[in-house]
Formats: C-alpha cells, sequence, structure tokens
C-alpha cells in the first residue's frame, strides 16, 4: 500500500512538474536588448534637446522680421502675420511638450526606457506628421503674403514673374519636406511597432 501511495505521490509530483514547465514555457519572452534601448534612448536624449533648441532659435529671425519690417508692411499683411503667430506659438508649444519625454527623461530607471522609447517613438510620428502638413500650409502663407504684398504695389510696380519664381521655389522646397516628413512619419510608426513586438515576446 506504502509504495503504491508513493509511486501515485510521484506521479503526482511529476505531473505538476511538467504543467509548471508547460506554463512557464507559454509565457511570452522578452526579446528586448535592454542595453541597445538604453543607447538609443540617450540617442533620443540627445537629438530631442537639439530639436528644442534649433525650434526655440527658429523664432528668432521671424520675430526680427516682423519688428524690423512692421512698419513697411499693409495693415492685411499685419494682421496675416499676427494670426501666423497666433497659430505657430501653440503649435510650437505643443511640439516642444512632444520631444519632452527623451529630452527631460535621461535619468529615467532602465526598465523604464522601453516604454519611455515607445512614448517618444509614438510623440516622434505625431511630430513628423505635424512637419508633414506644415509643408502645404507654408505654401499658402507664401501664396497668400505674395499676392497682398503684389496688389499693394502700384499696377506698373508689380512683379509677377518675381512672384511666380518665389511660389515655385517654396512649393518645390516643401514638396521636398513633405515627402522626407512623411517618410520620418512611417519609420517611428514601424519602429514602435518593432519595439512593442519586442518587449511582448512576439
Amino acid at each position: 500500500m506504502n509504495d503504491n501511495n508513493k509511486r501515485a505521490d510521484k506521479g503526482s509530483g511529476s505531473t505538476s512538474d511538467n504543467d509548471l514547465s508547460a506554463l512557464w514555457q507559454a509565457q511570452p519572452v522578452s526579446n528586448v536588448d535592454l542595453d541597445e534601448v538604453k543607447k538609443t534612448f540617450k540617442s533620443q536624449t540627445r537629438k530631442q534637446r537639439f530639436y528644442i533648441m534649433v525650434d526655440c532659435l527658429s523664432l528668432i529671425p521671424m520675430v526680427w522680421m516682423f519688428l524690423y519690417y512692421w512698419s513697411e508692411f499693409p495693415p492685411l499683411v499685419r494682421m496675416l502675420n499676427i494670426g501666423l503667430i497666433v497659430f505657430i506659438l501653440p503649435l510650437l508649444g505643443y511640439q516642444l511638450w512632444l520631444r519632452r519625454v527623451a529630452a527631460f527623461g535621461s535619468n529615467a530607471q532602465t526598465n523604464n526606457h522601453v516604454q519611455q522609447l515607445k512614448k517618444q517613438f509614438k510623440n516622434n510620428a505625431r511630430i513628423a506628421f505635424i512637419n508633414k502638413h506644415s509643408a502645404w500650409v507654408a505654401v499658402l502663407i507664401v501664396i497668400a503674403f505674395n499676392a497682398i504684398f503684389t496688389l499693394a504695389k502700384a499696377a506698373e510696380e508689380r512683379e509677377y514673374g518675381v512672384v511666380v519664381l518665389v511660389t515655385a521655389i517654396t512649393a518645390g522646397i516643401m514638396a521636398v519636406w513633405y515627402v522626407w516628413a512623411h517618410r520620418r512619419q512611417k519609420q517611428f510608426e514601424k519602429k514602435l511597432t518593432a519595439l512593442n513586438d519586442m518587449s511582448d515576446g512576439g
């Protein structure tokens, strides 16, 4: 009888061990290289801080131009400038906020780097989306400025060739900008998907 009980207990223990082993093997295994994630996050920190500086400094030429040429602007151009500033400043603030995760998260714990990097990739895709659509908005703004300045001049002083040339150059540059921003958006979306798959054990 005792021998039978021992054999039964042994069989039960073996079954339990097998079940635990099967359960352990069924658990998702993270394929994330934490050292690589930490390295990438530090790189993002440097980049986002640099981009924040560039974004802020980019306001200087615009503000200088508005102040220096303000007296020469027609009333309609002044109104357009004010509207442009009202539109740009909140948009710039939003982009700076999207950059905050990596820019000011360098002291995050190693085990938080994966989540922080996911957030920054997602935010980078949003920034690229904004930059992409700012391309055609910029063309419309240039067209509006050119039209207002041209119509404000006397008929004999209007330089339609220059207006067309400036508009065409702007449109060409913004077309390249649009394609570049679109590719960056897709690139960060792809990186985010890959990081999600790895961290989820996919």
